[in-house]
């Protein structure tokens, strides 16, 4: 899941040309025992984030690594090394360099200086690719019949994008009914709480219990501040295998709470909760750090996905729900 905790830890290595072209023994066995390190120190289950770290570690010494040309060609290599044996897609290695000076400047929380905005910094809420996508906010029209439709691509609701959030939820008030199409949306998260939830529930309703590999736990509840109008008529919430993280927690907590219906194909799976960690100059490294389930349960949609109330064959979606539900 794309949940990202807005801290990171870095490990410090030696400052790497961005010219290089082939990778040296010294730099992959910092860059390898950094990351096993980094997985088997914070992953959520501190039995599995053993078993992951020694695994890449065998892997490496077996020569599965020998030759890697760039750190391009590194990411997806030690990637599907790492998931093929967790089946965790929130267990990733990604290079890109702007996103790594991203993390170290939110690690500092100095704002980036073509940054206007007086909003503590996130590259995931507050950078510019969040503008770009209008937080998530792709598409919102009605539909016939008088039913409303939200496109979500990503989740990402802040300070900054609660205006969009809420002119959304507005044009959209007086529907008889409403569709948020969640279709290959990769997740994403939250920094001011459960606000999106919050338009279709009571306030202070218990949503998710998060579990860490400590033992400590944190209840996630709809939120008590939201005076914006809130949505009571008829929720169709549409997922797809493409459907991760966030978005599935959105549709799983509404399924649960008996307040959506959700249509299409399962979901993702990608339940877990996942933080960033620089490794270089170079790449960062997500591990799942929490668990979320049903408040009191072990109930969860990890490795399962979400599954919808009515199977609809792709592409058919919409065409269904108008027609099955008028």
């Amino acid at each position: 899941m794309k949940r990202i905790f807005p801290f990171v830890i870095v490990i410090t290595l030696s400052t790497l040309s961005s010219h290089a072209q082939s990778l040296s023994k010294k730099e992959m066995d910092a860059a390898i025992t950094s990351i096993a390190k980094l997985i088997g120190d914070n992953y959520v289950s501190a039995e599995k984030g053993k078993s992951i770290s020694a695994y890449i570690l065998q892997e490496y010494r077996n020569g599965r690594f020998d030759r890697i040309p760039s750190w391009k060609a590194f990411d997806s290599a030690t990637t599907q090394c790492l998931q093929r044996f967790s089946h965790d897609g929130h267990l990733y290695v990604r290079n890109n360099q702007q996103r790594v000076k991203e993390l170290l400047l939110a690690q500092k929380n100095v704002p980036d200086s073509n940054e206007a905005a007086s909003f503590s910094y996130d590259p995931f809420y507050y950078g510019p690719a969040a503008i770009k996508k209008n937080f998530g906010f792709s598409e919102v029209r009605i539909l016939e019949d008088n039913t409303g439709y939200i496109k979500l691509s990503e989740i990402n609701i802040s300070a900054k994008s609660l205006p969009v959030l809420y002119a959304t939820m507005a044009f959209v008030s007086n529907t008889r009914a409403l569709i948020i199409d969640l279709r290959n949306n990769g997740g994403g998260g939250s920094e001011v709480g459960e606000v999106l939830q919050s338009f279709f529930l009571p306030g202070d309703t218990p949503l998710l219990e998060f579990k860490t590999r400590n033992g400590e736990s944190r209840l996630e509840r709809t939120v008590l501040w939201l005076t914006e109008k809130k949505y009571d008529h008829p929720l169709f919430i549409i997922v797809n295998k493409g459907t991760a993280s966030a978005a599935e927690a959105f549709a799983f907590t509404l399924k649960n709470c008996k307040r959506a219906t959700i249509i299409g194909q399962p979901s993702a799976g990608a339940a877990n909760m996942n933080s960033w960690y620089v490794v270089n100059d170079h790449i960062y490294v997500s591990v799942s750090t929490a668990a979320p389930t049903i408040p009191g349960t072990e109930t969860t949609w990890e490795q399962k996905g979400v599954q919808p109330d009515h199977i609809v064959q792709s592409g058919g979606e919409i065409e269904y729900i108008l027609e099955r539900f008028k």
